[in-house]
């Protein structure tokens, strides 16, 4: 990382500026730190090109679709501003080495790792042309390398942001040894190009060579359309697949996904890179350490430290609520989750009364009283589908916040809730955010009940400019504009997972990966973080719907670990847990916010006894905090609210919160989106509060169960035991 120049911003939106990560001809790459303590690559571009009408169109176009690109290898779009005088956008920082700096520098990877190489980089090919993208610029400077494995940068944005060789015509867009034969003659792409491109990265790394080789650009491009490739250095194994993939002629090669199937290949054994490399990592990792801090927040101290217990009134004051500082180990921890403090501040409560209604006490004079104006929320839920359990629950909740709020007779306005059934499905999801978005009275909305349906909602959601708050979803990739995510990120989950690790001196720690993007989501930190503290990782994938449990249970066991963290899904977390009783494991196991589902417990049965898991959800029958809220819920619906009804509660309470802090008349949605991202409220089930700058979750809120007598009791939150 260079210093910044004079020229360089000290902030951009809500991102404090560390320093230069590079430069090209269309902008710089600037290292950034949010004001909850994540790290973030910014692609600021160049004033010039942003008055190109053309270029700010394609901008916009292509961060829209390319913050739908889900895998685990690709580096997410996290934030950006396609309307800023000089656009910009955000995506995830990755502290390991390029792919050609490694090569570079330390020579050429084994045949295993470049077989791994090419098993993820295809994979993320495979999210990237299946959302309708081509890479364009697939090239080891675009490869990061991180110790659970690659990171794909700049896709489907190369085209209009990066600093690439061009011809004379500037017909071409690529670097020359790493572009299609189509690409060199300027002739029209699609997701065969990226395949050629991959093969030539794979050549690179295994030889550390091009397969065309080097020289004047011409040469270059005459020899990648009319020559054979180079491939006398190729380890014989890795032959066949990299052939197919420089054919000439685009329908001759293999797709992204018979590649991955191809070089698909167990790493349960080891560093997928050379001890080098991996050493390298774990260098620039612990630099990211050094960086300043965050400024500092002053709060006030509460006593106890854990949620609140009472219910509280509305009054409109704002309190301020401390989180303890996590004892020990607290660079470590800040690293892990990507944040050095987790501040929460509060303001009053949502009401709670023991009967309501949602009919309308508007729409006329009531009791000599003018009828109060009206505002408009909307639900997106899935109440026919997969989640519909979830989806009713959330209706019903804020069915109730509202009907409590309209009975408030200070209330300055009427609360009318809209909820839109998608099923779980994207086309229903897209057809509710068109409702909401003909509505001029609807102000925010909740959803979505699914992570699908919220992700492909969330472009029409921007479009329409609606605030868009989800209690659910906690991936990070979907941070935009108008998308507010009211509970902790998911790598944020395992901050309770470290401290317990830590406290209890767990040197040697078995950290299961589903294979999903959650999965990743879940585990990529808190192995970095164990890994840079000294601590002894064993990374394994036990990919989704992996029948064989009992061997793979058997396989962790016989390495001893001192205890398990499974990162993935309620379902296989349940088969999981009886293979590892099976296999002898007795020391600690762990989940995440996935396993904290009803549905684990009757899977896993007496073998779930004992697992710690770690959520974001406020279980009703179990947090103090939730129980009135619980008591009012079961007399208007004659039933026990589910996992998150609480927060979906609390979600309303906040829009009409925010609503009334702004003191008008007349409430749009432009005006209550920045009140949203500033606005603090303690809720019934935790804290919330966000980045103003990308709608962030920083407030409190990891709660922490243990699994005793068939049920989920509560032990405990943000890493307090109660």
């Amino acid at each position: 990382m260079e210093p910044l120049r004079s020229t360089d911003p000290a902030r951009i939106a809500g991102y404090r500026v560390l320093g230069r990560l590079g430069a090209g001809g269309m902008g710089v790459v600037l290292l950034g730190r949010s004001p909850g303590g994540s790290l973030v690559a910014i692609k600021l571009i160049r004033a010039e090109y942003a008055d190109d009408t053309g270029f700010r169109a394609r901008f916009r176009r292509e961060v829209a679709i390319a913050r739908q690109v889900r895998n685990r290898w690709a580096v997410p779009v996290v934030d950006a501003d396609t309307e800023a005088p000089a656009p910009w956008l955000a995506t995830e920082f990755v502290p390991g080495p390029a792919l050609s700096e490694a090569v570079g520098g330390g020579g050429p990877l084994p045949e295993r790792g470049v077989r791994a190489l090419g098993s993820m980089l295809a994979e993320a090919l495979e999210a990237v042309h299946a959302a309708g993208l081509v890479h364009r610029d697939v090239k080891p400077g675009n490869v990061l390398l991180g110790l659970d494995g690659p990171r794909l940068i700049d896709f489907g944005i190369a085209r209009a942001l990066d600093d690439t060789v061009l011809t004379a015509t500037d017909v071409i867009v690529g670097s020359p040894g790493f572009l299609s034969p189509e690409q060199a003659q300027g002739r029209r792409i699609g997701p065969a190009s990226d395949v050629f491109s991959l093969g030539c990265v794979l050549v690179y790394a295994a030889t550390g060579g091009r397969p065309f080789g080097t020289g004047p650009v011409e040469a270059m491009l005459f020899r990648t359309v009319h020559d054979t490739a180079d491939l006398s250095a190729l380890p014989p194994g890795l032959l066949p697949v990299v052939e197919a993939c420089l054919a000439k002629e685009p329908e001759d090669r293999p797709t992204a996904a018979d590649i991955r199937q191809a070089f698909a290949e167990d790493l349960s054994g080891g560093s997928w890179l050379p001890g080098p490399v991996t050493h390298l990592i774990a260098e620039r990792s612990a630099r990211m350490l050094a960086l300043p801090d965050i400024d500092a927040t002053s709060l006030d101290a509460r006593a106890d430290g854990g949620p609140d217990t009472g219910t509280g009134t509305g009054g409109g004051g704002r309190d301020t609520t401390a989180v303890p500082a996590v004892p020990g180990r607290r660079r470590f921890l800040a690293y892990v989750t990507g944040a050095a403090s987790l501040a929460a501040a509060g303001s009053t409560t949502a009401w709670l009364v023991s009967s309501g209604d949602d009919k309308d006490p508007g729409g006329g004079e009531k009791d000599g009283k003018a009828a109060r104006p009206e505002l408009h929320i909307g639900l997106q839920a899935d109440l026919s589908g997969p989640s519909a359990a979830l989806g009713k629950g959330q209706d019903r909740a804020a069915r109730l916040a509202v009907a409590e709020h309209n009975a408030r007779g200070d209330a300055p306005f009427t609360l009318r809730l809209t909820t839109v059934d998608d099923g779980g499905e994207e086309e229903r999801a897209k057809a509710a955010v068109r409702r909401f978005a003909e509505d001029p009275l609807l102000v925010a909305a909740l959803g979505a009940t699914g992570t699908d349906a919220a992700r492909e909602a969330l472009v029409a959601y921007d479009e329409a400019a609606l605030p868009l708050l989800s209690v659910v979803d906690g991936d990070i990739r979907h941070l935009n504009r108008i998308f507010l995510c009211a509970r902790p990120r998911n790598d944020m989950q395992m901050l309770p997972v470290a401290q317990f690790l830590g406290a209890y001196e767990i040197d040697k720690v078995a950290l299961v990966d589903d294979g999903t993007e959650y999965g990743r989501q879940t585990t990529r930190f808190l192995d970095t973080g164990l890994r840079g503290n000294g601590r002894t990782v064993l990374a394994e994938t036990v990919r989704e719907g992996t029948r064989d449990l009992d061997a793979e249970a058997e396989r962790i066991a016989a390495k001893q670990p001192g205890a398990v963290v499974y990162g993935g899904g309620w379902r296989d977390a349940g088969r999981f847990a009886k293979s590892l009783t099976r296999a002898g494991f007795l020391g600690p196991k762990i989940g995440t916010q996935a396993v904290h589902d009803p549905r684990f417990l009757a899977e896993a049965g007496e073998d779930a006894a004992g697992w710690l898991v770690v959520s974001t959800a406020a279980d009703p029958a179990s947090v103090p905090s939730v129980h009135p809220f619980a008591a009012a819920y079961r007399r208007r619906f004659d039933h026990a609210p589910p996992l998150f009804a609480a927060e979906a509660y609390d979600a309303v309470g906040l829009i009409a919160a925010c609503a009334e802090g702004l003191d008008r008349e007349t409430v749009t949605r432009q005006d209550l989106l920045p009140a949203l991202r500033t606005t603090s409220y303690k809720g019934v089930s935790k804290s919330y509060a966000f980045e103003s700058a990308n709608g962030m979750y920083t407030g409190t809120g990891v709660f922490i169960y243990r699994v005793e007598r068939g049920r989920f009791r509560y032990i405990g939150m943000d890493g307090r035991e109660v």
